[in-house]
């Protein structure tokens, strides 16, 4: 019986001590950074973000840092005329974001940062 309350108490302190790691990154967390980046490049009122949806995802770690790559597949439709694309064009983009871990949480690649 002793035995059995030592082990016991010996895997939950191991439990306790070990650091998991962050969830990644989400297509929400994507979704807002596409809405910032358009912002900020002065195309928000000239694409509307149909449909964004996460295609794959990497983790790995840089000079220490841990980063996250979220690749996605997006559905962008034209609301003004824009070089031979017409309003009510729908493009398809593939494309990813990367995204660094910090003390904070992950920070996009626009500078927000998504806390856990």
């Amino acid at each position: 019986m002793r035995r059995n309350l030592f082990i016991l108490a010996l895997l939950a302190s191991a439990f306790v001590g070990c650091k998991t790691d962050p969830a990644p990154p989400t297509i929400d967390d994507a979704k807002v950074i596409w809405n910032n980046l358009n912002t900020r490049s002065g195309l928000k009122d000239k694409l509307e973000l149909v449909e964004m949806k996460k295609t794959d995802g990497q983790m790995t770690e840089a000079n220490g840092v841990k980063v996250s790559t979220l690749y996605y597949e997006s559905r962008e439709k034209n609301l003004v005329h824009m070089g031979n694309q017409k309003p009510g064009d729908i493009e398809t983009v593939k494309s990813n974001y990367g995204f660094q871990r910090t003390e904070q949480g992950w920070r996009g690649p626009d500078g927000t940062v998504f806390p856990n």
